[in-house]
């Protein structure tokens, strides 16, 4: 007796194909292109110079989060060992890539945490605990309750202009 078994090609499960565009090197090239980065990077050494073992970044409109992301990379890189980052945006598109994009991190020194705000409400909260270094893009003159609120929660802020391409954080 010949018996042949015989498998449906058909699976009974639906297949899921889900696909993200991984960050490159086109997400450190982008974030070295921000006018901002040079400055930052040199606040950076200089609180490691001066024996800094810690440090909080802000980055307010912060998109996709690739500066932010790159900047607490770079700490690390400086030797920092505790390394906390807070981005801001209004959209929660952009907050939902930061977030995919955060968790691609996987050093227990970092900390990334990202927020669907209004900026000046979210630096009141943050005002707490000021931030070493806020990285922000705002029209000049910067709104006075953007600027009363950067000055509360933070030592050192980096302005873009947002009609800047670069300032796309």
């Amino acid at each position: 007796m010949h018996h042949s078994l015989s498998q449906s090609l058909q699976s009974p499960l639906p297949i899921l194909s889900l696909w993200r565009r991984l960050p490159g090197p086109d997400a450190a090239t982008n974030a070295v292109r921000d006018p901002r980065w040079h400055t930052l990077v040199s606040r950076l050494k200089a609180l490691r110079k001066r024996g800094r073992r810690a440090v909080r970044i802000i980055d307010v409109n912060c998109g996709d989060g690739i500066l932010l992301i790159q900047a607490v990379k770079e700490a690390r890189s400086l030797g920092f060992l505790s390394i906390e980052g807070v981005g801001i945006d209004g959209d929660p598109q952009h907050i939902g890539e930061a977030q995919w994009r955060s968790h691609l991190l996987t050093d227990s020194a970092i900390g990334l945490e990202f927020h669907v705000s209004e900026p000046a409400t979210q630096l009141e909260l943050e005002a707490e605990f000021p931030a070493d270094i806020i990285l922000y893009e705002a029209a000049s003159p910067v709104p006075r309750g953007l600027r009363e609120a950067l000055s509360r929660a933070g030592d050192f802020a980096l302005r873009a202009p947002p009609a800047s391409p670069m300032a796309q954080t």
